[in-house]
C-alpha cells in the first residue's frame, strides 16, 4: 500500500542499534509445563464424586467400562502425554537440516554494522501508522528497513533518545502524538504491542470536593501539569544531559521532561499559538529556540521561564534550527516560503526588528517545511511543498542558489542530516529520500565537500 506521507525523520547515532532484536516474552511452553504438573499432581482427584446422577440413563454404557475409568493409571490428560512423547523427539536434531537455529519463514536479526548509517521515519498510510527503521548503506547508496513498529496514534514528530525510566543506555524513538502524549518505543524489541514508557499520558483530574454551600473547592488534578492538552508538534532531547527532553505542543505550551522518572519538569507559555518546533541551543545548555504558529521566534533560558525574548515572524512558522557555525545565529522556515536568520545576540537585546534579522530568503513559492545547515561552511538546504531541494550559498551578504533538485516524492514534510556523514540528507515526502550533497560536482567545486567514498 502507498504510504499517504511520512510525517517526520530521525538519524540514529552510527553503532548505537545493533539489530539484534529481542522478543517481547515468549513463555508459552513455561505456562504448558506447568499446567502439566498441575494435572499430574492432582492424579484422580475427581474420584471423589465419581457417583452417577440417577436421573442419567446409564444403558448400554457397560462394554466401555466407564465404572473404572478414574482408576486408569494414565498419569494425567493424554494430551499432555503427546506432548511429552513428541518432546523427546524435538530434543533429536534433524541430520537433514543445515541450520536448526535458524527460522525457516523469516529471519528478522539482521545485524547492523558499524559503519551503517540508521535513521528512523513515522508513515502514515490510510489505515496505519508506523514506525519503520531504516539503514542506508553507504557502500552501495541503498537503503532498506531492517523492522517496523504499528503506532498506535497519529504521529507527528520524533527524536532519538538513549535512557528512559528503565534504561540507563538503550536504542529508542520519542515520538509526538496527535493524542496528546509522547510515546518511547523500543528500537531493539521485535513487535511490540505498546510503547516502552509515556511521557504526559492524559489523566482525568479527581472530582473536586464540594465546599459547604454547595460551592466546589479547586483544586489541582495529577494530570493538570503534566500531560500535553493538544497534539505533541515537536521534541528535541537535551545535547547536555540524556535524561532531558523537550517538546511543542497545539496547546500553545513547550514542556521539558525528566525521562528517566517520567516528570515533567517546567512548562512555559510565552507563545500565544501552536508550537511549531522547539530547540536546544547545541552549546549553551540553558538556552532554548522555539517558533510558533503565532508568527513568533522565542529565546529562553529555561532558568528564567518568565523572560522570554521574541522576535517577529514573517509568517506561521514550519521549522527553525540553530547554526552549527555561529553559535550567536538560528534559520527560521515559513509558510509562505520564506526563511530569515536571526542575531539572537539583537534579539535578546530588544534591539529593532530591521537589526534582528541578517537576511531574509523567498527559498520556495509554496510552504518551506525545513531547513538545515551541513559541516561545509556556508551551506544551507531548504525544503518545501513543491517537493523540491535546494541548496544555497550564504556566503557574502545572502544566500545564493547553487542547485535545485525535484526529489520525485511528492511534497517535503520534512528534512534532518546526517551528524556522521557530511552532506548525507535524508527527506520525507511520499517516502524517504536521501540525498548525498557530495554526490553533486558541483557541490564539490563550490562548497568544497568531501566524498563520501574518499578515505577518512
Amino acid at each position: 500500500m502507498e504510504k499517504t506521507a511520512v510525517t517526520c525523520v530521525c538519524w540514529v547515532p552510527r553503532g548505537r542499534c545493533t539489530g539484534k532484536l529481542g522478543a517481547s516474552g515468549d513463555n508459552d511452553d513455561d505456562e504448558m509445563r506447568e499446567a502439566h504438573a498441575e494435572l499430574t499432581a492432582g492424579g484422580g482427584a475427581a474420584a471423589s464424586s465419581s457417583a452417577t446422577p440417577a436421573a442419567v440413563n446409564t444403558a448400554g454404557l457397560e462394554e466401555f467400562g466407564m465404572e473404572n475409568y478414574d482408576d486408569e493409571d494414565d498419569g494425567g490428560m493424554q494430551f499432555f502425554s503427546v506432548l511429552n512423547a513428541d518432546a523427546e523427539l524435538a530434543r533429536d536434531k534433524d541430520p537433514y537440516l543445515t541450520n536448526p537455529d535458524s527460522d525457516s519463514d523469516e529471519d528478522v536479526d539482521v545485524e547492523i554494522r558499524q559503519e551503517d548509517h540508521v535513521f528512523v521515519t513515522t508513515s502514515c498510510e490510510e489505515d496505519a501508522c508506523n514506525l519503520e527503521l531504516y539503514v542506508f548503506e553507504e557502500d552501495e547508496s541503498s537503503m532498506y528497513v531492517h523492522h517496523d513498529i504499528s503506532l498506535t496514534a497519529y504521529p507527528l514528530c520524533v527524536e532519538w533518545i538513549s535512557r528512559t525510566s528503565s534504561s540507563d543506555d538503550g536504542c529508542f524513538a520519542a515520538i509526538g502524538s496527535i493524542d496528546h502524549s509522547i510515546q518511547i518505543w523500543n528500537l531493539e524489541q521485535l513487535d511490540p504491542l505498546e510503547p516502552h514508557q509515556v511521557l504526559g499520558m492524559a489523566r482525568k483530574a479527581p472530582k473536586a470536593p464540594k465546599k459547604k454551600g454547595g460551592k466546589k473547592k479547586k483544586t489541582m488534578g495529577s494530570g493538570d501539569v503534566t500531560a500535553h492538552d493538544g497534539p505533541v508538534l515537536c521534541l528535541h532531547g537535551s545535547p547536555f544531559n540524556r535524561n532531558v527532553l523537550a517538546s511543542g505542543s497545539g496547546d500553545q505550551t513547550l514542556k521539558v521532561w525528566d525521562v528517566a522518572d517520567g516528570s515533567c519538569v517546567h512548562s512555559y507559555s510565552h507563545h500565544s499559538d501552536k508550537v511549531q518546533c522547539v530547540r536546544w541551543h547545541p552549546t549553551e545548555q540553558a538556552v532554548m529556540l522555539s517558533a510558533a504558529f503565532d508568527r513568533k521566534l522565542g529565546l529562553l533560558d529555561v532558568r528564567q521561564p518568565g523572560q522570554a525574548a521574541m522576535a517577529t515572524l514573517p509568517a506561521e512558522a514550519e521549522s527553525a534550527i540553530w547554526s552549527r557555525h555561529n553559535p550567536f545565529h538560528c534559520y527560521a522556515s515559513v509558510d509562505n516560503g520564506g526563511v530569515c536568520c536571526y542575531d539572537v545576540r539583537k534579539v535578546a537585546g530588544k534591539a529593532p526588528q530591521d537589526q534582528q534579522i541578517i537576511w531574509t530568503l523567498m527559498a520556495h513559492d509554496v510552504a518551506c517545511t525545513a531547513v538545515q545547515d551541513a559541516p561545509a561552511p556556508n551551506l544551507l538546504v531548504t525544503a518545501g511543498l513543491d517537493g523540491h531541494a535546494k541548496v544555497w550559498n550564504c556566503a557574502g551578504s545572502g544566500p545564493q542558489m547553487i542547485l535545485s533538485k525535484n526529489l520525485q516524492a511528492g511534497p517535503i514534510f520534512t528534512c534532518q542530516s546526517n551528524p556522521d556523514m557530511p552532506g548525507l540528507m535524508c527527506f520525507g515526502g511520499k517516502c524517504p529520500v536521501m540525498w548525498d550533497l557530495s554526490s553533486e560536482q558541483l557541490l564539490l567545486d563550490v562548497f568544497k565537500l568531501q566524498p563520501s567514498n574518499a578515505d577518512a
